[in-house]
């Protein structure tokens, strides 16, 4: 019998705790960073492309988060 490991990506903790002080939705974000809104989502549940990538550090960028 073969097994599948399911790999569950981690949520970005700092990210959404910055949406929720400011009061910015997911969409809001997307918009105010020029990125698409579902890339953004993905971004911020923890896909791991390089893309995805790119986009949480242009989100880290706008929060002025290190």
């Amino acid at each position: 019998m073969k097994y599948k490991y399911l790999i569950l990506k981690q949520p970005n903790v700092e990210i959404i705790t910055q949406l929720a002080i400011h009061n910015i939705k997911q969409k809001e974000l997307a918009r105010k960073i020029g990125e698409r809104e579902d890339e953004t989502s993905r971004a911020i549940n923890g896909e791991e492309a390089k893309r995805f990538e790119r986009i949480r550090n242009k989100i880290f960028d706008y929060f002025q988060i290190n």
